[in-house]
């Protein structure tokens, strides 16, 4: 019979982890194979778990073992603002976003701790603005100091995400990639720190989209809010729409500066047509490395559209995006295992790991648990990180 845990396990840690987790007793007790009279006691302290099952939770919580061991819970992060829902209202974060938010501050932290090791200095977030700060002007600001003029963007070409996000980790802005996450519970997360913020993007978003959805966040980090970001918070029944729409303009504006996009051929040739055809929208949507969605947008908002004829384009975009999202849930191929990791870990972080294990601060196992790995397969990841191979 296997034996239970006595004494020093701390059942208040038990339920501390699972809310943390984000999982109520219904759902943990599901996962673990228990029934949720049975996970109370375990939380209230009437019962012990053995120690098979307290490895099961540290598993389901993603959390260590010796945490259950504690007398009260760490001290964490103040909660970020979830822009998707009125506060008080249904839902929250799932475990999955709860997680990938979790990690996200906890690789941060490493990357602050290799920094004060290394003796290399981290710099101040300096861009700040509020609701009130003239779009066009902040767009300016945001290009200007992530030092991406014309030619640069141009020369993203197809890798405009990768362009942008290299853009702003050289300004000491920590960019994540979450996988296997739906659309539906996040497109992007923005984590306003002082030092080293973090933007977080989906996955699973369409390409030229998770642009769109970087310089959305970048704007959160300007406005120093932290939250939680997704499709249709700028609707006007939605919690944050003020907000959303502010994130958005900004964004546009970054990415589409007027005085570039009004001189534009294909929009000057238009003259005071208000009507574009599909085969237009998507050649502009390549010139600037943003969807037809965004560049139409772009136009409504410079007089170059009408809301009318926006709002009928709107469902062929969702139903675009819709077939896309599907097709990536259906998809098996992709790039090799380490080329994967690179992708969502980013360039920047990851070459921080290895500088720290050439200065002897990380063993070979350390790297490998931090970028979720085989041993054997990071000296590849190695090099594709420094640009070597891969």
């Amino acid at each position: 019979m296997a034996k239970s845990v006595k004494a020093l396990i701390n059942p208040i840690m038990l339920a501390w982890a699972r809310d943390q987790a984000g999982y109520s007793p219904a759902d943990a007790a599901h996962k673990l194979g228990l029934d949720e009279e049975r996970l109370q006691a375990l939380e209230d302290g009437r019962e012990s778990p053995t120690f098979a099952k307290l490895l099961d939770m540290a598993d389901q919580y993603k959390r260590p073992v010796s945490l259950f061991y504690l007398k009260k819970p760490p001290k964490g992060w103040q909660p970020i603002q979830d822009f998707r829902r009125l506060p008080g209202t249904e839902g929250g974060f799932s475990p999955q976003l709860t997680y990938a938010i979790r990690q996200a501050r906890e690789r941060r932290e490493v990357a602050l701790a290799v920094k004060k090791e290394l003796s290399e200095a981290v710099r101040e977030f300096p861009l700040r603005a509020t609701l009130a700060t003239n779009v066009e002007t902040l767009g300016a600001r945001i290009r200007d100091f992530l030092e991406v003029g014309e030619p640069q963007q141009q020369r993203f070409a197809k890798k405009a995400f990768e362009g942008w996000r290299a853009a702003m980790e050289a300004k000491d802005i920590l960019v994540f990639v979450v996988p296997r996450l739906k659309i539906k519970e996040m497109r992007g997360t923005a984590l306003a720190e002082t030092t080293l913020p973090v933007i977080l993007v989906n996955g699973k978003d369409r390409g030229n989209g998770r642009v769109f959805t970087l310089l959305h966040e970048f704007c959160h980090l300007a406005l120093r809010q932290s939250g939680v970001s997704n499709v249709g918070g700028d609707r006007n029944d939605a919690p944050n729409p003020t907000v959303e729409k502010f994130c958005n303009a900004v964004a546009a504006a970054a990415l589409m500066p007027s005085d570039w996009l009004l001189r534009e051929p294909l929009v000057t040739q238009k003259g005071s047509v208000k009507s574009w055809e599909d085969d237009e929208l998507d050649a502009l949507a390549r010139r600037f490395g943003v969807s037809s969605e965004a560049v139409l947008r772009r136009l409504l908002t410079l007089g170059r559209t009408t809301q009318t004829f926006y709002d009928s384009k709107r469902p062929a975009f969702q139903k675009f995006y819709d077939d896309l999202e599907e097709k990536k849930e259906k998809s098996s191929g992709g790039p090799e295992y380490h080329l994967a990791v690179l992708g969502q870990l980013g360039r920047t972080f990851t070459q921080l790991v290895f500088q720290a294990y050439h200065d002897r601060y990380f063993t070979l196992r350390d790297v490998a648990g931090l970028l979720n790995m085989k041993v054997t397969t990071v000296p590849v990841m190695e090099k594709a990180a420094f640009g070597l191979a891969g």
